[in-house]
């Protein structure tokens, strides 16, 4: 176990270079290899993600958590509120193609993804609010991102907001659902000391999926890509202004609300770590042949070099001069 738990630390310590490892990768198998298409196994991989991390998940965390309604609620008008509205602020007036537009703004309506309990621990912030606003902004996503698409961009792009529910469900009910049945089932047979046991294998899955998806997702826009780099180049450019906005801004409303130190990580970094996969998925199954999955992965090549630089910026940002 401590082999484990020293590769998860590893792994996490590198994210970055895997997620360009694997774009890279994505785009060579996809340029040299256009007939073979992977897109079928986007929605398993985005599955297995999201219940790999409600297994190990504590109920009681819920409970706990609720009794502080100001920074739950706090946190939901940062992750679902201020990050997409600065998404399509950023991206409206520098971007021509709409459907890259789309893809910001859906990068940012996204609910946060396991990495935002990561970052909060390494932070030293309140982790079981980081867990609560993660499963909480699931649920509410299922509504939530098919109409904020439709409001920001429904002007310009067609949005299937009853398809983008429909497989949203299936992306967040199917795993909560089986990941809080497996919970209940193996706590029958056993005690909890048998998910702490485990709990280092179970972020290391869902990252090796996370990074599965971005594969195909480069794989799936190889050829365009490598044809028109400036199109990607100048995407990266308009993705790095709006997290490093959108960083600020959370840093901001955090201040101006109150929050102490620790809860106001979860809240900056769940509105700064979304679940891409789930907006890659989204992309691919709702906008297919569309530039809307190629802002998605701008997205994906900014979020986690971004967040890496604000891990030394947003504790003194938020006065904590020790860190």
């Amino acid at each position: 176990m401590a082999k484990l738990t020293k590769f998860n630390m590893f792994f996490r310590k590198y994210m970055t270079v895997w997620v360009f490892l694997s774009i890279f990768l994505g785009l060579t198998f996809g340029y040299e290899f256009q007939g073979i298409k992977l897109s079928f196994l986007v929605l398993s991989l985005v599955f297995l993600m999201i219940y790999v991390m409600i297994v190990p998940t504590r109920f009681s965390l819920f409970i706990d958590v609720l009794r502080s309604p100001k920074e739950v609620l706090l946190g939901l008008l940062t992750i679902l509120v201020v990050a997409p509205l600065i998404a399509f602020a950023v991206s409206m007036p520098t971007l021509h193609d709409h459907n890259l537009i789309a893809g910001f703004i859906l990068s940012g309506a996204v609910p946060p993804g396991g990495m935002n309990a990561a970052w909060t621990g390494l932070l030293g912030g309140n982790v079981p609010l980081a867990i609560v606003l993660q499963a909480l902004t699931l649920i509410i996503s299922v509504v939530q991102v098919p109409y904020t698409l439709k409001l920001l961009a429904g002007a310009y792009v067609t949005i299937p907001t009853a398809l983008l529910m429909k497989s949203l469900s299936v992306l967040v009910f199917l795993p909560l659902t089986a990941g809080f049945l497996t919970r209940w089932l193996v706590l029958r047979a056993s005690a909890e000391n048998i998910f702490d046991e485990f709990r280092p294998v179970f972020p290391i899955i869902s990252g090796m999926c996370a990074l599965a998806v971005v594969f195909i997702a480069a794989s799936l826009q190889a050829r365009q890509i490598v044809e028109n780099p400036s199109v990607i180049s100048y995407s990266v450019l308009v993705a790095v202004v709006f997290y490093v906005l959108l960083f600020f801004v959370s840093t901001a409303v955090s201040k101006l609300f109150g929050l102490n130190y620790e809860n106001s990580i979860p809240v900056i970094y769940g509105g700064g770590t979304k679940n891409l996969s789930i907006a890659i998925a989204l992309a691919i199954a709702a906008f297919p042949h569309t530039n809307v999955v190629l802002g998605v992965i701008a997205c994906f090549m900014v979020q986690m070099p971004i967040a890496s630089v604000f891990f030394r910026i947003v504790p003194k940002m938020l006065g904590n001069v020790e860190s």
